[in-house]
């Protein structure tokens, strides 16, 4: 089995069609793109394979899925994964899946495949000199135009797409599900030297400590929180519209039975008055749902945290309390 010269920790399999050099650009920013594939814990090399028997010139310079990240070109030269300006510009991740929801973003083959990715994100990062930030189209388009004093970070295929209609391309991937925060706070807790990732934090039983994280057996606080707080907010915000269709439906049925309700209650009860009652109702539902999370999120945190004090704790979870129910009262997902 090869390794790459580049990440010697990497499994090595080039492609059959690469571009030596980037023909007089240089790297400006990461690109994420998805496989459209399956997520099966050999799908990297498997992908890796796939490219070099294409015959269609495309590549990549990884795949990455739950289990491992195969390099395929150095990130010194071309891998032809987004068309002309892309490819120049970019290190192109292609993470093994397809067009998924937040919640299946963050479920545990989707979340090993995200904490992979991060960890080499980070070490490009680091030795080209790119801030973990995602630009913007506009910006995407100025890394082009103002090269080489552009703007630098990281971007998804979709955001080169959309900066270069010239190029032809129409790929939107990852998809708007994709949990660029979660991601992209992935990366910085690699940069930043914790040996925990937002990935590592959450598991389908909740929160988990594995004394491999720190070399004191601690986790970290705040990517912890941050990640919890992510599938809280998605969640809760599920649960409201779930409530929220509800009481429509309800409100609905009053309007259309207005004259039976006039005539049953001698105009006591009316269309207005159920729709006051339900929109009191509505809110009652978004309090109740924000009483059990928060204090559920603070119980996960306190009981699994060794580096979070009581005064910590309570803050964070007023601060959460406010946001959750501003995001519910707003119809936001808190992504």
């Amino acid at each position: 089995m090869a390794q790459s010269a580049e990440y010697p920790d990497l499994r090595w399999m080039p492609p059959r069609a690469y571009g030596r050099g980037r023909d007089g650009k240089a790297v400006r920013y990461i690109v994420i793109h998805y496989t459209a594939g399956a997520e099966r814990s050999t799908s990297a090399e498997d992908g890796a394979v796939y490219d070099q028997h294409r015959t269609n010139g495309v590549s990549t310079h990884y795949f990455v899925d739950s289990d491992s990240v195969v390099q395929c070109v150095r990130t010194t030269d071309r891998a032809n994964a987004a068309r002309n300006r892309g490819n120049r510009l970019g290190i192109q991740y292609e993470l093994c899946g397809t067009v998924q929801t937040r919640a299946q973003w963050l479920d545990a083959a989707s979340r090993a495949t995200l904490r992979n990715a991060a960890r080499q994100v980070a070490r490009d990062c680091r030795k080209y000199d790119i801030p973990v930030r995602r630009l913007t189209v506009a910006e995407t388009r100025r890394a082009w135009t103002d090269f080489p004093n552009g703007p630098r970070g990281i971007v998804g295929h979709v955001d080169c797409t959309n900066a270069y209609p010239e190029d032809g391309g129409d790929h939107t991937d990852p998809g708007t599900g994709f949990p660029w925060d979660v991601f992209l706070d992935m990366v910085r807790a690699e940069l930043e030297g914790d040996d925990v990732s937002a990935a590592d934090v959450w598991n389908t039983d909740g929160l988990i400590k594995n004394p491999s994280w720190r070399p004191d057996g601690s986790t970290n606080p705040y990517i912890a929180g941050k990640t919890a707080l992510a599938i809280l907010m998605s969640e809760a915000h599920a649960a409201n519209v779930r409530a929220t269709q509800a009481v429509t439906a309800q409100a609905q049925l009053a309007a259309q039975n207005a004259a039976i309700l006039k005539t049953v209650t001698g105009g006591q009860v009316t269309a207005d008055v159920i729709r006051a009652e339900l929109a009191t109702f509505q809110d009652q539902i978004t309090a109740a749902i924000v009483a059990q999370a928060v204090p559920l999120l603070a119980e996960q945190l306190a009981g699994q945290l060794d580096d979070i004090t009581q005064d910590q704790l309570a803050q964070a979870v007023e601060t959460v309390q406010r946001k959750l129910a501003a995001e519910l009262a707003a119809g936001g997902t808190g992504a």
